[in-house]
């Protein structure tokens, strides 16, 4: 029989064998990882469907969710264009547990943890054990990843999938990959070009330049078979759109064709400076900054690492492609399309910061610096009249609990809502949003209703904003935070 001094014995042994775990320095910032992960969660489980995930998600969604999949193809006024696969699988969802906002949040959970698991992954190949959790915290704190995160959002699937398959390219795992590449093309036109950038770093990896051009030709061959199951899917999808609707990708009456309408030379420029800022936004100018310093500090030693040099080619592949089919246009440069570039840049920085010798002091500043930039990133709100990427930032988290009260105090004052004008993303119906049966809509501004409902968040033009300085007056004001939602009514004649 054990004594009763083994039992302690024994028990210490493991307590401190569990102190060690959580005390760990990896550990305790990989811990407070998935806590931030799932405390953002949590508090936005009853969050409503917002900016694109409308359309993305929930009009999708509810079209295959009301018509019992009839129909692979969507009516124009939602069809997007591409394979909407995402809102297939919100609706079989809720036909499985139920139609409701939390149901779709935690649909979202594979998803987002399955990020943090494969961003694991790949910060372990290139941070040293000592680090790694630690970079992976300040990977994970973009306030754009952070913000898609808590949101019902196919870009979630898409940043998933992206850093499984480029983590299946460096173990060189086949199965995985094609796996991986096939839902990337299900999710959205996006993850197609994902797949270009991934299918030229697979051939970096994973192709050796020797030998007969015959001999390279063939191994580029047969490396490509691994792309051919998703492009045979993109093909069929095209083929049967194209024959049924005459168009793919957009049409001219869609309600996002402006988007894609083509810019001069003045406009491309433009875009470069926008991307520009895009990189540089919400904080991200601090890992820059850090950037910048770590290459003066170390300059040439920097190229000594494999690892680094491979990072440097990952970053330039992803900077100079993924973008390729977004500057042309007039406005498709969203914050959210470039994850897979600010993902690859910290990663980039992170293996310099942790990767060379340094004095613990800097090294202490510039994490914080880093940190401080990315957290305070969330609070940068610009003027009513410069656009924003609301879905890419948690500054917009008090808009759904002011739009909850705008709704209310409407609902409290009998005001009718075809009497209310407002903004995307605020003119779909209410159940769209929330999905609670309430098909009550506010009308797109014109400028005629007696009512209209405006706040900071609705991005609106500068014609749009003067009118309703100018011909409304404030009635009930929400405000939280740096976000207001306003509700004003139709100056009287005499007022003018």
């Amino acid at each position: 029989m054990r004594s009763a001094a083994d039992t302690n014995n024994r028990t210490s042994i493991k307590v401190a064998l569990l102190q060690a775990m959580i005390f760990n320095k990896s550990n305790l910032p990989l811990i407070a990882s998935y806590l931030l992960v799932a405390l953002l969660f949590a508090a936005s489980v009853h969050n409503g469907f917002f900016w694109d995930t409308i359309q993305l998600g929930s009009l999708h969604a509810n079209y295959y969710y009301t018509t019992n999949f009839r129909d692979i193809l969507l009516p124009d006024p939602i069809d997007s264009g591409h394979i909407p696969a995402f809102g297939m699988y919100l609706a079989l969802i809720w036909k499985i547990f139920g139609r409701s906002i939390v149901i779709s949040h935690l649909a979202m959970l594979p998803f987002v943890f399955g990020i943090i698991w494969q961003l694991q992954k790949l910060v372990k190949r290139f941070i040293n054990k000592e680090y790694y959790g630690l970079a992976l915290l300040l990977i994970l704190i973009d306030p754009t990843l952070l913000s898609q995160i808590i949101l019902i959002s196919p870009d979630v699937a898409l940043v998933f999938f992206f850093l499984a398959a480029l983590n299946s390219i460096l173990d060189n795992r086949k199965v995985p990959l094609v796996v991986a590449i096939a839902f990337l093309f299900l999710t959205s036109m996006r993850g197609m070009m994902v797949s270009l950038c991934l299918l030229i770093i697979d051939i970096f990896r994973n192709i050796k330049f020797e030998g007969s051009l015959r001999a390279f030709l063939l191994k580029l061959l047969k490396r490509g078979l691994l792309y051919l199951p998703a492009f045979f899917i993109f093909l069929s999808f095209s083929y049967y759109h194209i024959r049924l609707k005459g168009w793919i990708g957009f049409h001219d009456d869609s309600p996002w064709a402006e988007f894609f309408s083509r810019v001069g030379f003045t406009g491309f420029l433009r875009n470069i400076g926008i991307l520009g800022w895009r990189l540089l936004d919400f904080g991200r100018i601090g890992i820059w900054i850090v950037f910048i310093i770590l290459i003066t500090k170390f300059r040439a030693k920097v190229l000594d690492s494999k690892d680094t040099r491979l990072l440097i080619i990952f970053f330039l592949i992803f900077s100079v492609l993924l973008p390729a089919n977004m500057i042309w246009a007039k406005n498709l440069l969203g914050h959210r399309y470039l994850i897979p570039i600010y993902l690859l840049f910290s990663l980039l920085c992170a293996n310099i910061l942790f990767n060379n010798q340094m004095h613990h002091l800097l090294r202490k500043t510039l994490i914080s610096l880093w940190i401080i930039m990315l957290a305070t990133g969330n609070l940068w709100v610009y003027p009513d009249k410069i656009a924003q990427g609301w879905d890419s930032t948690l500054a917009h988290l008090p808009y759904y609990k002011i739009r909850s009260q705008a709704i209310q105090y409407l609902n409290e004052q009998d005001v009718n809502f075809q009497n209310v004008q407002s903004f995307f993303p605020n003119t779909a119906t209410i159940d769209a949003i929330d999905l609670n049966n309430d098909q009550r809509f506010f009308t797109d501004f014109n400028n005629c209703c007696e009512y209209v409902i405006y706040s900071n968040v609705f991005n609106i033009n500068d014609d749009d904003y003067e009118k309703v300085k100018t011909d409304y007056i404030l009635v009930k004001e929400f405000k939280r935070g740096s976000l207001h939602m306003d509700i004003c009514r139709r100056k009287i004649p005499d007022q003018f």
